[in-house]
């Protein structure tokens, strides 16, 4: 079994995610919510966005020529990459947002499913799954990333807030979009499989 597809999901969830608006609700749920509550609804949403992507991106594999989804993902990937370093990061009216809907864990599920849907990461799955065609190795690879990410917030947020500047995990997460994207877009138009 190649496990390229997983490992490329896991990679790019996980820096996408670390510092991301998502993780800062994380934490700032963890502050007056259960830890287990946060993560379980969390990871609920989470588990729901991403398998969207994966159930869309499979579609795409299965009707669209491999080399268009390929020269597509690096494109993605490549303005993922450079958005991640120009754009500011939104910390996006959480309070306003949770405030939807009642109780702790259904305003947390619901806060993230809207924080996700058509974010960078599902995007990303999507990408991910048009281009590997293996659907359940990047869902397991993205909710594994999400659950080391989503823990990390819950149990340690604060702490890495204080000990990573933010600009070298925006600056991460970003050379790895454009890593990824210039692999994809190399393969796509050269028809050779490098990763």
């Amino acid at each position: 079994m190649e496990l390229a597809p997983f490992f490329a999901a896991f990679t790019i969830i996980i820096l996408a995610e670390l510092g991301d608006k998502s993780m800062i609700a994380v934490i700032a749920l963890s502050s007056r919510h259960s830890k287990k509550l946060v993560f379980a609804a969390t990871m609920l949403a989470l588990t729901l966005v991403s398998a969207i992507g994966v159930v869309v991106g499979q579609v795409l594999f299965d009707y669209v020529p491999e080399s268009i989804i390929t020269i597509g993902a690096g494109a993605l990937f490549l303005i993922f990459g450079i958005l991640t370093i120009v754009l500011p990061e939104k910390e996006d009216g959480i309070r306003e947002k949770e405030g939807l809907i009642r109780g702790a864990f259904w305003s947390t599920f619901a806060l993230m499913v809207m924080m996700e849907l058509g974010d960078k990461t599902q995007l990303s799955i999507i990408a991910l799954s048009a281009e590997y065609g293996e659907p359940w190795l990047i869902l397991i690879g993205s909710m594994m990333a999400f659950a080391v990410v989503t823990l990390a917030g819950v149990l340690l947020g604060a702490e890495i807030g204080r000990r990573v500047p933010g600009r070298y995990i925006k600056l991460g997460s970003a050379a790895i979009f454009i890593v990824f994207g210039l692999i994809f877009l190399a393969q796509g138009l050269s028809g050779l499989e490098l990763f």
